[in-house]
């Protein structure tokens, strides 16, 4: 069994922290060490006995586009956090690159929150990739922080926000965004025919959500498990219309949406499961382009990439949730684009502007997601 790597010795941190949220001056003046945390990959379900083959899949797709993007940059070190019980990522430009990614391996058993706070302190910048689930990626965030390290993601603040489906339906209505409505239990639902949806408040992806034929049936399911008193469940009316989501970048002065994806979706009797992904599939145009800067100011905070899941219908899109992290898409988007999307989150992190919108080619990239468990 691999032992997690020994952090060796570094020299200090490169930069200076800035208001806790990024750093002053150029990032690419001088060498900085960067560290990705993919959370299924990285060890954080290191005291599981097995590992989802889907969730395994889609974040390693994530982190080798990561990875592939970060190597290409100079004067930027690499390291990632690794399970053990997983093989070593497949990057799909390792033939071109000419340093290597070094793996911090974190044996199963061994506390994840011990693992990365070592991998924090060898570190001038830290990439959290982790579900909202349980206040995952909000705890990295800030542990990333609290370190006085900088933090290529969303701020905390931001994060608690869309990290609930309720509170961000709440947040987009009150900004007058077309949004899924979200009902807790205990409050009046309405009338609304068709099917429902019920999943985890702070669920990520569709994991857990299931579909329900009726009002009446979504609202037994979600007053036995408040019975029960498992996690906190809430219900939506089911939308009509394509399943589509959006890749963007944030920064203080701008934001960029970068693509418009297409969503396949599988109804199964226990959850919704993403089959495939097409990224960018059509150009971004200008209601998209608004509804991705409305979003970015209704949740202040929103830092780097993004994703927002929405509904194409009749009237237009609605939101069904905002991501405030990497999202599977970003595995599709050097191929689609030609853009290397971490350079930007780099020179945000260190205060430096986003640029202008790609002239992004019509090129449609499609991600297919599928796997059983891993022991």
């Amino acid at each position: 069994m691999r032992a997690v790597a020994a952090t060796g010795v570094h020299h200090q941190p490169a930069h200076q922290v800035d208001h806790r949220d990024h750093f002053a001056g150029n990032v690419f003046g001088s060498s900085v060490r960067v560290h990705v945390f993919e959370f299924i990959c990285g060890g954080g379900l290191g005291l599981q006995p097995s590992l989802s083959a889907s969730l395994a899949r889609e974040g390693d797709l994530m982190l080798a586009a990561v990875l592939d993007d970060l190597l290409e940059l100079p004067h930027v070190e690499v390291s990632f956090a690794r399970d053990a019980r997983l093989a070593l990522p497949q990057l799909r430009f390792a033939g071109q690159q000419k340093r290597a990614a070094r793996a911090c391996w974190r044996s199963p058993g061994a506390p994840p929150a011990e693992a990365f706070a070592r991998e924090i302190s060898s570190s001038d910048a830290v990439w959290p990739i982790a579900p909202e689930t349980g206040g995952e990626l909000e705890r990295a965030a800030r542990a990333v922080l609290d370190a006085h390290r900088m933090l290529l993601g969303s701020q905390p603040r931001a994060i608690a926000v869309a990290g609930s489906k309720s509170a961000t339906a709440q947040r987009l209505q009150e900004k007058g965004i077309a949004v899924v409505p979200c009902f807790l239990p205990g409050e009046v639902w309405p009338a609304i025919d068709g099917p429902w949806v019920v999943k985890p408040d702070d669920g990520a992806g569709g994991l857990r959500s299931s579909v329900f034929e009726t009002r009446e049936l979504a609202a037994r399911a979600v007053a036995g498990a408040t019975g029960k008193g498992e996690a906190k469940l809430v219900a939506q009316p089911w939308i009509e219309g394509d399943a589509m989501s959006l890749c963007a970048l944030a920064s203080p002065h701008a934001v960029v949406a970068l693509s418009v994806n297409r969503q396949h979706l599988r109804i199964e009797p226990s959850e919704l499961q993403l089959q495939a992904i097409e990224v960018n599939c059509e150009p971004v145009d200008a209601q998209l382009a608004r509804l991705t800067q409305q979003v970015a100011e209704a949740i202040p905070g929103l830092r780097g990439y993004f994703g927002i899941d929405f509904v194409r219908g009749p009237s237009g899109p609605v939101v069904i949730e905002v991501n405030p992290r990497l999202t599977t898409s970003y595995a599709g988007l050097r191929a689609a684009l030609g853009w290397n999307v971490a350079q930007w989150v780099l020179a945000d992190a260190a205060g430096e502007p986003l640029p202008p919108s790609p002239a992004t080619p019509r090129r449609t990239v499609t991600l297919k997601l599928n796997g059983e468990a891993i022991g």
